[in-house]
C-alpha cells in the first residue's frame, strides 16, 4: 500500500510542479504589470529580484546540497553563465521591458508559444522525436497545436482588442516582438536544462549559481540603462512584495522545478504546461483588476486544458509503451545469452 501511494506521488509530482510554476508566473506578471506602469525601471527591478532569488536559492543549496555537490569545472562554469545570459538574464528583460507596452493577458497568451518553440527545437536537437507514424506521435503534435490555438483565440478573440486599445500599434508591435525573442530564449534555456543537469546533478546548486551569474550580468545592464541614482530608489509596498515573491519564488523556486522537471520528463514535457500561464492570469486580473470576462477566454481556455491534457495523455503512452519494448528487448537479449 505505502509503494503503491508513493509510486502515485511520484508520478503525480512533476505535473503538480508545473502547475504550481505557473501559477507562480501568472501571479507574477499581474504582479509586474501593476507596479510597472507606476515608472519602476525593469532593469533595477530584475536587480533586486535575482538578488533575492539568489540569497534563497544559495541557502537551499547549503542546507541540501552542502554534502552531495560536484566539484565545478571551468567547463561547466561556463555552460552554468551561458544558461544565465540566455534564460535568465536575456529572457527575463524581454518579458519584463514589454509590460511597458503590452498588458500582463496579452504576454502570458504569447507566452504560449512555448510548447512549439521547445518541440521544434528539441526535434532539431533530436532530444525528441516526431513519431508521426504513431497514434502518440500525432497526439503529442495535435494536443501541442490545439492549446496554442487556444492562446491565440484568447489573444486575437479578446486580448488583442483591448490590448489596441491602451496601446498605439508601434507601441504593441515592439511589446509583441520583445515577448516573442523573450519566449524563444526562455525555450532555449528549457532545452539546454537536461544535458547541464546530467553534467552538474544538484539542482538547488545549480540555479544558485545560474541565478549569481543572471545578477552580475543583470548589474552590468542596469548600470548602462539606469544609471539615475532615482531609479534605484526601492519603495516599501506592493513593489517590495513583487520583488520578494519574484526572487524567491518566480526566480528561485520555479527554476529549481523547471530543471528537475526538464531532467525527469524532458523539456517539451514542462514546455506543454506554459499554456495555463494564460488561464491563471486571465481569472486572476478578472478576480483582482476588474477585467472582464469574454466568450474568447472561455473558449481559448477550454481549448488550452483540452490541448494539454491530450499532449500528456499522448506523452504517458507513448512513455508506456517505450517501457514494454525496453522490457521485451532485455527480456530477449536474457534469452538469447548462453
Amino acid at each position: 500500500m505505502a509503494s503503491s501511494l508513493s509510486g502515485t506521488a511520484t508520478r503525480i509530482a512533476p505535473h503538480a510542479g508545473m502547475i504550481f510554476v505557473q501559477l507562480v508566473t501568472a501571479t507574477y506578471f499581474v504582479l509586474s504589470k501593476v507596479i510597472l506602469v507606476q515608472g519602476i525601471s525593469s532593469t533595477v527591478f530584475l536587480v533586486y529580484q535575482f538578488v533575492i532569488a539568489t540569497l534563497f536559492m544559495s541557502t537551499m543549496a547549503f542546507i541540501f546540497e552542502r554534502r552531495s555537490r560536484p566539484p565545478i569545472t571551468k567547463s561547466i562554469l561556463g555552460s552554468i553563465f551561458l544558461l544565465a545570459l540566455v534564460g535568465i538574464t536575456l529572457s527575463q528583460n524581454l518579458l519584463a521591458a514589454c509590460l511597458y507596452y503590452i498588458t500582463s493577458t496579452i504576454e502570458t497568451a504569447v507566452l504560449n508559444m512555448i510548447p512549439i518553440f521547445t518541440y521544434i527545437l528539441s526535434v532539431l536537437a533530436r532530444q525528441e522525436n516526431l513519431e508521426l507514424n504513431t497514434w502518440w506521435g500525432r497526439g503529442k503534435l495535435f494536443g501541442t497545436g490545439l492549446s496554442v490555438s487556444g492562446a491565440l483565440t484568447l489573444m486575437l478573440w479578446k486580448g488583442s482588442v483591448v490590448g489596441l486599445q491602451s496601446t498605439s500599434t508601434g507601441d504593441w508591435a515592439i511589446g509583441l516582438a520583445m515577448v516573442v525573442g523573450g519566449t524563444l530564449a526562455f525555450s532555449s534555456w528549457i532545452l539546454m536544462l537536461r544535458p547541464m543537469v546530467r553534467a552538474f546533478p544538484s539542482e538547488f546548486s545549480l540555479i544558485s549559481i545560474m541565478l549569481f551569474c543572471a545578477t552580475l550580468q543583470q548589474c552590468v545592464v542596469a548600470a548602462i540603462v539606469s544609471h539615475k541614482a532615482s531609479q534605484w530608489k526601492l519603495k516599501w509596498d506592493l513593489e517590495l512584495v513583487d520583488i520578494l515573491f519574484g526572487g524567491a519564488l518566480n526566480s528561485g523556486l520555479s527554476n529549481v522545478l523547471y530543471t528537475w522537471c526538464a531532467n525527469l520528463k524532458g523539456p517539451v514535457f514542462v514546455a506543454t504546461f506554459s499554456p495555463l500561464t494564460y488561464a491563471f492570469a486571465a481569472v486572476l486580473e478578472t478576480a483582482f483588476l476588474g477585467y472582464t470576462m469574454h466568450i474568447g477566454s472561455v473558449v481559448g481556455a477550454v481549448m488550452i486544458v483540452v490541448g494539454l491534457y491530450i499532449y500528456l495523455w499522448s506523452k504517458a503512452k507513448e512513455e508506456a509503451q517505450h517501457c514494454v519494448e525496453e522490457t521485451d528487448a532485455l527480456c530477449s537479449t536474457l534469452i538469447s545469452d548462453p
